[in-house]
């Protein structure tokens, strides 16, 4: 089926998610299965891991390419977490052992569900080609003879290199003849550089260029990059002529269109000669209730725009607690999917939803793996389908995990508030019936504030003084690991009569200096 010109909900396994959990080929049908009854129309499958592939290429190569010892599993079982460590070992062993592609079994299952199957494409993932001296469980042949090909910055490789290009292009084909796929998504936002920074312009043949500031300024590159997508277009056009089925290609970019052409991405000049089919706007790993969807669409007019939901909020973590310390609840992808609906999004990328499966226990025993709000999947493909459900806004706030300055805006919180200077914020609402609901703000500060004078605004209508909270979240979250304390928030009642469809201004002001680090709200009823 195509969905060129209807909404489309894409479930995205990204690399290793449908691979965690079975123990047998046949049960990969269940991480299809899950779909049933539900609004998605696409599942979009990595096949890549580092550089490597999760079925056996002829181009690249699969995976585990050779035995490890001990001690480089224990490395690689550390810096990958064990469930998902495992979960590509037992991809490459169903091939090596017992000659099944788990990988083809998978996109066959979702194609037979009905729904469209897309490969996804990390197009720079340098997760572990650092491992035993470059020569690691996910790099390739190409990446191990080549070591001229890679960015001196991350380890990637070079786009601005002919054979790289030629390579990528050739896994690519491989990929869209071998298996029935409805189309290709180049995702760059996995990951910055993918190419040397223009100050200086080095040789970019010699591989060996200074890490100069700005370290990943390549905009000069820009043409180099459209040129390939051209390339990609082509081969693809070809390939449908070949096998009488259509192949579309799109693509995931970050939140920014200047961003893009930082790092040497010109989305703007692919659709105008006609290359993309849609385009997905992302941050990278965490939940944004702000992405400029108007932008892109005026940029690019007549393109579907598409925005992603990933699986975790912003919190005090500062680091993988196996794995990420507050993952997203039901509300959360709700109110997040219905805030980007309201910005004009025409339709929604779940990324890294099954990531939770992949949670290990932390230090004190307690286990955090747990199954994705599988309700939602019935809720997020049509804001018709979300009105009137609890949901969770917010705006957007720093994480501390996951900050990419040099390609995304920065978000508005934390921020600061002092007598003279409130803090002026905004939050997207996405409630076309909100005056019928019950609405509670929250605001949450860097430390307790129980005898701060404190108000907050709302579109120009003060809330009044508020109370302390009385829980550490809005909605119950199981699976936060960095719940705070209750008396560092504070909880103001709301007159759905008030809100926007749409952005909200909210305006912070306080009696002494304040740091706010959060600004939430709830609906209900």
């Amino acid at each position: 089926m195509s969905n060129s010109t209807s909404r489309r909900l894409i479930y995205n396994y990204d690399a290793w998610g449908p691979f965690i959990r079975p123990q047998t080929v046949e049960e990969l049908q269940e991480n299809v299965k899950l779909f049933e009854g539900s609004q998605v129309t696409t599942v979009m499958l990595g096949p890549n891991f580092g550089q490597s592939m999760c079925y056996p290429s002829k181009v690249s190569e699969m995976c585990h390419w050779r035995e490890h010892s001990l001690e480089e599993k224990k490395e690689f079982y550390f810096r990958m977490g064990p469930r998902f460590a495992r979960a590509s070992e037992w991809v490459a062993e169903r091939w090596r052992k017992d000659g099944v592609d788990a990988f083809g079994a998978l996109v066959q299952c979702v194609v037979d569900s009905g729904r469209e199957a897309f490969a996804t494409i990390r197009m720079n993932d340098v997760h572990c080609l650092t491992l035993e001296d470059r020569r690691g469980p996910y790099t390739d042949r190409f990446y191990r003879d080549h070591p001229e090909y890679r960015l001196q910055q991350s380890g990637g490789l070079n786009y601005a290199i002919p054979a790289v290009r030629a390579h990528r292009l050739a896994c690519f084909e491989e990929m869209v003849r071998n298996y029935p796929f409805t189309g290709m998504e180049l995702d760059f936002v996995r990951g910055v550089p993918f190419f040397p920074g223009d100050n200086p312009p080095d040789d970019p043949h010699v591989g060996e260029h200074p890490i100069t500031y700005p370290r990943d300024y390549s905009e000069g590159s820009c043409p180099i990059m459209t040129g390939f997508i051209g390339e990609i277009r082509a081969m693809f056009d070809r390939v449908e002529r070949e096998l009488g089925r259509r192949v579309e290609l799109c693509v995931r970019v970050g939140s920014s269109l200047s961003g893009c052409r930082r790092v040497g991405l010109d989305p703007v000049e692919w659709h105008k000669r006609g290359y993309l089919d849609f385009l997905t706007v992302a941050r990278f790993l965490q939940i944004h209730y702000e992405l400029p969807v108007a932008a892109f669409k005026r940029a690019l007019p007549g393109l579907p725009i598409l925005t992603t939901i990933d699986s975790y909020l912003t919190s005090e973590g500062e680091h993988f607690v196996r794995i990420y310390p507050r993952d997203a609840t039901a509300e959360m992808y709700r109110g997040a999917a219905a805030a980007l609906y309201a910005q004009g999004s025409d339709g929604i990328s779940l990324f890294n939803m099954y990531v939770c499966r992949g949670n290990h226990h932390d230090a004190e025993g307690r286990e955090w793996a747990h199954l994705e709000p599988r309700e939602i999947m019935s809720e997020v493909g049509d804001p018709a389908t979300l009105e009137g459900t609890d949901k969770l806004y917010a705006v957007d706030a720093l994480s501390p995990l996951f900050n990419h300055p040099f390609v995304d805006p920065q978000a508005l919180l934390p921020g600061k508030v002092s007598p003279r200077y409130p803090l002026v914020t905004k939050m997207f609402v996405g409630e076309k019936n909100a005056a019928s609901r019950n609405w509670v703000l929250r605001v949450m500060t860097d430390k307790p504030m129980p005898r701060v004078r404190f108000t907050v605004q709302l579109n120009g209508h003060g809330l009044g003084g508020g109370v302390e909270a009385a829980t550490s979240r809005l909605f119950n979250e199981p699976y936060d690991q960095t719940a705070p304390e209750p008396e560092r928030s504070r909880d103001f009642v709301v007159n759905g009569e008030h809100l926007e469809y749409g952005e909200n201004e909210i305006v912070v002001l306080a009696a002494e200096p304040l740091t706010i680090t959060n600004i939430e709200m709830s609906v209900t009823g």
